[in-house]
């Protein structure tokens, strides 16, 4: 039983589509990021400066990696947050029915 405890759950719709646009935000900041390439020479003509290139490529590579698996979190968050407000409800109006009331 609740025990006093109410669920609001057109909050946790608003919190289901605040993770959506969340997760919508880093999605188009991986496709601008992913778009960002460096041309041989942009840190130096030093031999060393083409590791370096290797090295931001690879940073950059699993930074995106790692925005996705992030956007893919929050939409993931956001069904079962939004699934949990449905059921919330469906137990509301069964419980109504229940006792007579209801839709």
């Amino acid at each position: 039983m609740s025990q006093g405890t109410n669920v609001e759950s057109d909050a946790l719709r608003a919190y289901a589509r605040a993770a959506e646009s969340a997760a919508d935000r880093i999605a188009k900041i991986r496709g601008r990021t992913a778009a960002l390439d460096l041309s041989d020479g942009t840190f130096g003509q030093l031999p060393e400066a083409n590791s370096l290139r290797a090295d931001y490529i690879g940073q950059k590579d699993q930074s995106g990696t790692d925005l996705e698996d992030s956007a893919e979190m929050l939409r993931t968050i956001a069904e079962a947050v939004r699934g949990s407000a449905e059921n919330y409800d469906a137990n509301e109006d069964e419980t109504a029915r229940g006792f007579g009331g209801g839709a």
